[in-house]
């Protein structure tokens, strides 16, 4: 099956992630990027760039939960828009208990570069653990 130019960008994105490839995993946002963690998540807010994504989510991630990763299940091809179903998992930090929440991730690339990124998740789940 021959799959879009936006499904080979963020399915090498998912891949640099997995392998802790930062490089990687930046190389294609867009200068035009609108980037949208969800409310409640742990580093919820809109970024635009990869300082800001890397400053106020994964810092913030590494900072407060002692493990964190999303496990992608399933990438769905709808051309320039992309839909990544998977689970996050974490233990927090301080509290030390644990998570399982499932979310989607939905993208949009265009001319091979992610414009938009938003995020879904079940936050309820995330927020229970970070609660003494």
């Amino acid at each position: 099956m021959s799959h879009s130019q936006g499904f080979k960008v963020i399915s090498d994105l998912y891949q640099a992630y997995m392998e802790g490839d930062l490089v990687s995993f930046y190389k294609n946002l867009s200068p035009n990027l609108q980037w949208i963690e969800c409310e409640g998540f742990p580093a919820p807010g809109v970024f635009r760039t990869k300082e800001e994504i890397t400053d106020n989510v994964f810092n913030v991630l590494a900072r407060d939960w002692s493990q964190w990763g999303y496990q992608l299940e399933q990438l769905i091809d709808a051309g320039e828009f992309i839909v990544a179903i998977g689970t996050y998992q974490g233990t927090h930090g301080t509290t030390a208990k644990s998570f399982s929440a499932r979310s989607a991730h939905l993208w949009h690339v265009t001319d091979g570069k992610i414009v938009r990124f938003e995020q879904i998740a079940d936050t309820h789940l995330m927020h229970i653990a970070a609660t003494a």
